[in-house]
């Protein structure tokens, strides 16, 4: 069987340098640039979608960006077919594909062969989406993934109308129930078939120094002319046929490049100033800022969620990753770009990696890929009044996070005051305690007969979590 050939992969969050890494790797190892960020590849909305300027490209070849009309939708498979073949191309020449952009999902496409369900995205046509099918209660829906596949209907809350309606449609599509092609793919995780020998660098920065960053990028885009570039796509859109609706995995809220954050953000924005009821130009005005705000907040959880991605999608695969570490710009050819050209030649060279070690490597345990038994645990927090966490990893999280912390000293504090003399007078018939908030605040009730109402001892812990006790005269 001959060797794969060799690609360099650039993944990380937005705003973290990805586009700076790559052109700088490209500088150093005769390389070109093959785009997978979904937004990037439609013409239009350069600023949203911070698409690279031909400055920023410094005379590197860029591929995929600005290839497809924004009137139009490309699917995750119609850009597999034309990311491989540029690949290949370039390989072909001589050359170093180096694969970058934020899309995850994307950039998994054109590395493994198989991804099972992530290779085949779900697709309806407007009269065929789920909302046409029936009744959209969650419990309607919930019963209809019971009917068809009663093992995913377990791991599933009620509530979970997002995953029970990407289940059902998995099945509508494939005709196999998502929890069998679940379990399929995680019997294949480690053995995935590879396109290309790839080496991947995951550039990072702290989460308060990429925060700032995030709110910066926000305000240099709008000073560069993001909200009439998104007018102008409202303008495009709105003289624009229908077009079929796509959700692919669990990141569509609409389609095409209308995916693009900015665009729903700023919608309220657009629809006050177009509406006819007469809005004054200070309501329009905080709407705006409004709209900045939830662009700002739409942005650091786009990163959020790209960091969870790579953390149980894509480190847990079988290609080496190597952290690259942004969060100082002043230092970026020393921490950055150097260690990256080291690393990027030693696996070109097929040599031996001696002195720079994978996150796989570093951290074991990292790159174990989530078994669907712990990834579909259901956890109950009893002091978190009933909450359900599904999965061993959302648990551990849970277990340490501020809002269980809380409630947790909220318990203690509660079990505390429960253990008072004054309290206890309270049991005994001389207080009257009633579920309201402002803390245990007793008075006397001043009564031959008191009614208790509800005594903090009483009542389960998980509930006391929440509830403050106020002890008030009774009446009569």
């Amino acid at each position: 069987m001959p060797a794969l050939r060799k690609v360099l992969v650039v993944i990380g969050t937005t705003g973290a340098g990805k586009t700076k890494l790559s052109v700088d790797l490209a500088k150093a190892v005769n390389g070109e640039i093959v785009n997978s960020d979904a937004m990037q590849m439609y013409r239009g909305l350069d600023i949203a979608t911070a698409k690279i300027t031909e400055q920023e490209k410094q005379g590197i070849p860029h591929h995929l960006f600005d290839v497809v009309d924004p009137t139009s939708c490309c699917d995750v498979l119609e850009f597999k077919r034309l990311a491989l073949h540029t690949i290949n191309n370039i390989l072909d020449r001589g050359k170093v594909p180096i694969i970058v952009g934020g899309t995850m999902y994307y950039t998994q496409a054109i590395l493994w062969k198989s991804q099972l369900l992530d290779d085949v995205p779900v697709v309806y046509s407007s009269t065929e989406h789920p909302e046409h099918l029936g009744p959209q209660t969650p419990e309607a829906l919930y019963n209809r993934l019971l009917a068809v596949d009663p093992v995913m209907a377990s791991r599933l809350h009620v509530n979970n109308v997002r995953k029970i309606q990407r289940s059902l449609q998995v099945f509508e599509q494939t005709g196999v129930p998502h929890s069998e092609l679940l379990a399929q793919q995680e019997k294949e995780q480690h053995n995935i078939e590879k396109y290309f020998d790839a080496c991947a660098f995951w550039v990072q920065a702290s989460k308060p120094v990429l925060d700032e960053r995030l709110s910066k990028r926000v305000e240099t885009m709008l000073n560069a002319g993001l909200v009439d570039e998104i007018r102008s796509l409202r303008a495009l859109v709105k003289n624009s046929p229908p077009r079929q609706t796509m959700r692919i995995e669990e990141e569509s809220i609409s389609v095409g490049i209308l995916q693009a954050i900015g665009y729903k953000e700023f919608q309220p924005y657009f629809d006050a100033l177009e509406s006819s009821d007469g809005t004054d130009d200070l309501t329009i005005l905080e709407t705006l800022n409004e709209c900045v705000v939830q662009l700002k907040i739409a942005t650091r959880q786009y990163a959020r969620r790209q960091l969870s991605w790579i953390r149980n999608k894509f480190v847990t695969r079988n290609i080496p990753v190597y952290q690259i570490d942004s969060t100082d710009l002043a230092k970026w050819e020393e921490f950055a770009a150097q260690r990256a050209f080291a690393i990027a030649r030693v696996f070109l060279k097929n040599g031996e990696m001696t002195v720079f070690r994978s996150v796989q490597e570093q951290h074991p345990e990292v790159a174990q890929a989530a078994s669907l038994e712990d990834k579909f645990q259901r956890n109950t927090c009893t002091v978190c009044v009933g909450r359900e966490i599904m999965g061993k990893k959302q648990w551990a999280e849970h277990l340490r996070s501020k809002g269980h912390k809380y409630h947790l000293k909220r318990v203690e504090i509660i079990t505390k005051q429960a253990e008072s003399p004054l309290l206890n007078n309270c049991r005994q018939g001389n207080y009257e305690t009633d579920a309201l908030s402002g803390g245990l605040d007793f008075a006397r009730a001043g009564h031959s007969a008191p009614r208790i109402i509800a005594v903090a001892c009483s009542l389960p812990v998980f509930s006391a979590a929440r509830v403050s006790f106020n002890c008030r005269k009774a009446s009569v």
